[in-house]
């Protein structure tokens, strides 16, 4: 029996005659049953066929293939059957190209190729053209593709002044088993990621590495690593700034506040009453006559939860306790009616519990309290948060959880833990390097937030990096000086202005690049406060791994050229001929028969 070729269908034409699915010879015209065997043994001895495939003049084994006129392609006359469409080798390598790198910008399956559907619309779009196949894309075009991404990253380091490692995985490692680097440029691209064993000593193994980026960027450039609040990240702090005096190690402030949410639920009394809640919600939910029955009043009664569905927590960030909270106190009104309606059976203990007025106000200042803290994690981890913002935003978080723990349902010496809670966080979250980004911010400029000892140790930052890229420690400081005045190039109130349009780092490299200070600050203020980017990153990585089948090199470079790709701006160079002119003309061409 012939070997069946894995392009036979696209030799033929789809028909149906006297009600049949049969498919039409694109070289001969004759007809078959819709039978792969059949089809490939008449290629076999189609002499038509056998003519298209010869080399033509210039040595290439372009394919031709005629099909059809139908009304939306075009037809060689009036009269004419048949349209010529051929694919030289180079236009197919260019064609398979722009489609992989499509495929991999949005994250789109392998397999898309091998479904009939995009088969047929490619047909349609070119009938000569082939779709590179799953094995294609995992194999050869993503490395060739990985290779250029990764060139265009390295371009992009190398044309930054001011470039940050943010490392983040070790904390959920048994889940994931990697630890994802990504290089901030400020731009956050995909550098690499590191599969890992059971280590003796993880903080060593992983300052190695941190150490190693280092040294591949440039570590004349990098001011500052960024990790996760795991214990091994933090321990592997010290190693690199000893081996590198200029760089600050800092923690994730978005990760660090997430910690202090989960530590504040996860105290006896607001677990208690997160209890409660989840029991009432559940009480309803797996009722079939009271969830109708609450659904009905919030329509027929007017009542102020009007369309409110009520939610367990099943979310595993911040929102799932709080959209629970919210449901119930939205719905308090419908819960209380169904606790008293004669025509409902309802148990003693859940009529005890919406009647329970300390119930509702506990939950009223529980969500005010969780909200405000969540809120804070969500704030940091948006793209446009500085690192000037996080000393600020603890000055705000201790004034506001200091007056909403007083009407809360904690107990006064859950209290003086989450205080002391929060002392940990910003203790971990807060460090010169966000002190000094503080004082030059010109968004900050005039504020007493600082403690004597963080000015004196945003000082050191300063000398510190000025020594670093050998600028005069006096004129930079003198710069300084000026600078928190508002005297010499700061005197006038429009450059004040003008910082509420641009980012801090811009205003100092676009208005003050004259200024000796101007160096220092902008390479402080282009650092992420958070590790945002790698977890983003791992959740790319644990849906590539369920969903896939490949190797974890392959994994790799998907992932990597997943992310950068739609962060790096497309290059003119990607879009040019593959041909010369001469060769254009007739490498993409149609012609009659």
């Amino acid at each position: 029996m012939p070997r069946l070729q894995s392009g036979v269908w696209k030799h033929f034409t789809p028909a149906i005659i006297d009600g049949r699915e049969t498919v039409m010879c694109n070289y001969c015209s004759k007809t078959y049953t819709k039978n792969a065997t059949k089809m490939q043994m008449h290629l076999d001895k189609c002499k038509e066929y056998s003519q298209q495939q010869s080399p033509g003049p210039d040595g290439s084994s372009s394919a031709s293939i005629p099909v059809p006129s139908f009304s939306f392609l075009p037809s060689s006359s009036p009269g004419g059957q048949f349209l010529i469409d051929s694919v030289d080798q180079r236009s197919q390598a260019y064609a398979d190209e722009s489609l992989a790198r499509a495929v991999y910008a949005t994250s789109s399956p392998l397999t898309l190729t091998d479904n009939i559907y995009w088969k047929r619309f490619f047909s349609v779009l070119r009938p000569a053209y082939c779709p590179p196949t799953r094995e294609a894309l995992s194999s050869h075009l993503l490395d060739c593709e990985y290779d250029r991404v990764q060139s265009q990253v390295h371009e992009a380091v190398g044309k930054a002044d001011s470039v940050t490692i943010m490392c983040s995985g070790w904390s959920n490692i048994k889940e994931t088993g990697t630890i994802i680097y990504v290089v901030a440029t400020p731009v956050p691209l995909f550098y690499k990621c590191t599969k890992t064993k059971e280590q003796t000593h993880v903080s060593t193994f992983i300052a190695e590495e941190l150490k190693d980026i280092i040294n591949e960027v440039g570590p004349q450039k990098v001011f500052a690593v960024v990790t996760d609040d795991a214990p091994e990240m933090m321990a592997a702090w010290a190693q690199v700034e000893e081996a590198f005096p200029h760089i600050s190690a800092i923690g994730c402030t978005a990760c660090s506040v997430q910690q202090l949410f989960d530590d504040v639920v996860a105290q006896p009394s607001m677990k208690a009453l997160c209890r409660r809640a989840e029991q009432v919600v559940r009480y309803v939910r797996e009722r079939k006559r009271l969830a109708g029955t609450f659904r009905c009043w919030q329509t027929t009664r007017n009542h102020p939860a009007n369309g409110t569905t009520l939610v367990l927590p099943h979310s595993s960030d911040w929102t799932g306790v709080c959209n629970m909270f919210s449901s119930l106190l939205e719905g308090q009104t419908a819960l209380q009616d169904m606790a008293v309606s004669p025509t409902l059976d309802i148990e003693a203990s859940f009529r005890a519990t919406v009647q329970d007025a300390t119930f509702w106000k506990g939950l009223s200042s529980s969500q005010n309290l969780l909200y405000l803290i969540g809120n804070y994690v969500n704030y940091m981890k948006r793209e446009d948060t500085a690192l000037s913002g996080v000393v600020d935003m603890f000055s705000q978080l201790r004034y506001h959880i200091g007056a909403l723990l007083s009407g809360s349902v904690l107990h006064s010496t859950e209290q003086k833990a989450v205080m002391a809670m929060l002392d940990r966080c910003q203790e971990f979250c807060v460090k010169p390097i966000h002190a000094a980004a503080y004082m030059l911010d010109p968004k900050h400029v005039g504020q007493q937030t600082l403690s004597g000892e963080q000015i004196n140790s945003a000082y050191y930052v300063i000398s510190n990096l000025s020594h670093h890229l050998n600028l005069d420690e006096g004129k930079v400081l003198g710069s300084f000086a000026r600078f928190s005045a508002k005297q010499g190039l700061w005197k006038g109130g429009g450059i004040w202005s003008s910082c509420q349009h641009v980012s801090a780092s811009t205003w100092w490299k676009g208005l003050c690049s004259s200024e000796p200070l101007s160096a220092v600050a902008s390479a402080i203020l282009q650092i992420p406060p958070t590790t945002g980017a790698c977890e983003g990153l791992q959740s790319r990585f644990r849906n590539t791994q369920v969903h896939g089948s490949l190797s974890a090199d392959r994994v790799q470079k998907l992932l990597a050229v997943q992310a950068n790709l739609n962060l790096l701006e497309p290059s003119d160079c990607e879009f040019a001929p593959l041909e010369s002119e001469e060769d254009k003309k007739v490498s993409f061409q149609s012609e009659t028969q």
